[in-house]
């Protein structure tokens, strides 16, 4: 199905200190992502954009090249734009169940990492505090590139104790490896509680490099360290996520008791006063 143009504003601010490219993207986003632009439907050509607009071609082509890049459209070489999807992937931050890798997993969505380094080093100060241990005893660090069905997303920077050198090392030559699951297996290692911290950062010159961005582009930081069925810390990461291409959800849950209770009430049941049932 080939899409009206007709829908789109027809005027820009060309006085505006907004690049008329970005001002295009974003009508085009909002017609993707408020669902009036559905999945596989076919945008109109670059010509029918450009005299809608009342810009160049190149115009129009700079804003479907970045929305190609955040994975709202797929391009088809002398067929034309396609819509792709209505919104980038998110990655819930809650619970023993927001991990990266398990996330974007159960959203179906095909991850890949690039292996950077795998490696013992002694354990930055940060990283030492987090895990419990003095600065600069032996740790072992993983970094990595992450993409989301083939788009860079992610960059990650894990340090843990040196016992789990093994599991890391196994990433190496295993670009679809999850670091959990290796844990598990190797280790018998789960993950039962954390801290997660979440700011937004500039990217500067050397994560612009890493995540294919411009140096004064926005990156999501997530900094955090993982628990274990002991509740001591064993893994700790700081974590640099493209916005564009992958967001982050939170949900909101009501405290234990009260969420025992609300259980509960759905099914008719009273809670005790110790949260259990009557």
């Amino acid at each position: 199905m080939s899409l009206d143009p007709d829908s789109l504003p027809p005027v820009l601010d060309r006085i505006s200190p907004v690049p008329l490219y970005f001002q295009i993207e974003q009508a085009l986003a909002d017609e993707i992502r408020d669902g009036r632009w559905v999945t596989g439907s076919k945008l109109p050509s670059e010509p029918v954009l450009a005299d809608h607009f009342g810009v160049s071609r190149s115009v129009i082509r700079q804003a479907l090249v970045r929305l190609e890049r955040t994975g709202l459209l797929a391009r088809r070489r002398g067929i034309g734009a396609f819509v792709a999807r209505a919104e980038p992937p998110s990655w819930q931050l809650q619970g023993s169940q927001g991990f990266f890798e398990d996330e974007v997993a159960r959203l179906g969505r095909d991850v890949v990492s690039q292996v950077l380094r795998a490696e013992i080093v002694p354990l930055p100060l940060w990283a030492a505090k987090a895990l419990d241990v003095e600065e600069g005893v032996p740790g072992v660090e993983l970094e990595r590139l992450r993409y989301v069905d083939a788009l860079l997303a992610v960059y990650d920077l894990n340090f843990l104790h040196e016992r789990f050198a093994d599991a890391v090392m196994s990433l190496r030559n295993d670009p679809r490896g999850s670091l959990y699951e290796a844990l598990r297996r190797e280790h018998s290692v789960g993950v039962v509680a954390g801290d997660r911290s979440v700011d937004a950062i500039l990217a500067g010159p050397r994560l612009a490099e890493l995540l294919q961005v411009d140096e004064r582009a926005p990156l999501l930081f997530v900094e955090g360290v993982d628990l274990d069925q002991d509740s001591r810390p064993f893994d700790c990461y700081r974590t640099w996520l493209r916005p564009d291409r992958l967001k982050i959800q939170v949900k909101v849950m009501p405290p234990a008791p009260l969420a025992s209770a609300v259980r509960a009430q759905r099914v008719g049941e009273r809670p005790d006063n110790h949260g259990g049932r009557a």
